[in-house]
């Protein structure tokens, strides 16, 4: 009984000095972002990620949303940042879509090939109550 207290001791004291450990880790060198919010009225239109190395803003991620004559959100768009081009590339695409009863969203990923989105499409159907609550999900790809 002695040694399986004496076990679960030590087993404790690598537990909590692992996550000792890890803290320490991630905090002498944090990762920073610091993002730029754009409005029109009370409505996000874009949002500007940059990276925050040693002091220095870099570029990041940028979203672009586009909503509905209801104030609904329409879609998303990410774009990443391209240091070697000096550009935003378009990286991903969600549109959402509302009857009374569902909501669909559309995501797709961005082909350089065929300049669309058309890469990786994955839907997701969701069933809404009277409430407009959630009642189901159905994904197709």
């Amino acid at each position: 009984m002695k040694t399986n207290l004496i076990f679960k001791a030590v087993v404790m004291l690598a537990v909590v000095m692992a996550s000792v450990m890890n803290f320490s880790a991630s905090a002498s060198n944090p990762t920073q972002y610091v993002k730029n919010e754009e409005m029109t009225g009370e409505l996000m239109t874009a949002k500007t990620i940059f990276k925050n190395e040693g002091g220095h803003l870099f570029r990041h991620l940028r979203y672009t949303y586009t909503y509905d004559n209801e104030n609904c959100l329409t879609s998303k768009e990410a774009s990443k940042w391209d240091s070697t081009q000096e550009a935003w590339v378009p990286y991903f695409k969600m549109d959402v879509s509302y009857t009374n009863s569902e909501v669909e969203l559309s995501y797709a990923r961005w082909n350089s090939k065929s300049n669309a989105y058309d890469s990786n499409i994955q839907k997701s159907f969701y069933e809404l109550n009277d409430a407009d609550a959630t009642l189901m999900l159905a994904s197709t790809k």
